[in-house]
């Protein structure tokens, strides 16, 4: 308790608003992992839905590749923005137009 007694009182309140700021952030961190936890866990879930069912069980697994090649052929065509000049009415979606 001497300690209290000789701090400086900016100090104290430096730990006092570090505590609260710890508090809140605490909160915030819990409350958003649960909030990113349940909707990443139904994503998956609805994932798992499209892949495994529906009358032909082929067909999810169709739509899924197609998917995966899609955002893979996406994430190429952006990569080659500055090396391939065909690609440019692409590139200029991302450059703002101009």
């Amino acid at each position: 308790m001497e300690f209290f007694q000789n701090a400086d009182p900016g100090a104290l309140v430096l730990v006092g608003v570090g505590l609260v700021f710890l508090c809140v952030v605490a909160l915030l961190l819990l409350f958003g992992l649960q909030v990113v936890g349940s909707t990443l866990f139904n994503l998956i879930a609805l994932l798992t839905t499209l892949v495994s069912g529906g009358p032909m069980m082929w067909c999810g697994c169709l739509v899924l590749l197609l998917a995966c090649g899609l955002c893979g052929g996406g994430v190429l065509l952006y990569a080659s923005c500055n090396a391939n000049p065909a690609s440019m009415n692409f590139c200029l979606l991302f450059a703002g137009g101009g």
